[in-house]
């Protein structure tokens, strides 16, 4: 999984704010969906239902 800096996250933030102006809840699910895109796009398949196995873990009870 390669790790973004944060320019390149401030970057996702400026392109949602721009797609999505007078709305925050959108904000925030389209920066994540586009950090998640980031994230896993060498990923193979098998490794990226690992990745989000893993990130569910961190938020189950």
């Amino acid at each position: 999984m390669k790790k973004l800096t944060e320019s390149e996250r401030e970057q996702l933030w400026e392109e949602v704010r721009r797609e999505f102006p007078d709305d925050e809840m959108m904000q925030e699910i389209h920066y994540v969906r586009l950090l998640h895109h980031y994230l896993t796009e060498n990923l193979s398949r098998k490794e990226r239902i690992q990745f989000y196995k893993d990130i569910g873990k961190e938020y189950a009870p």
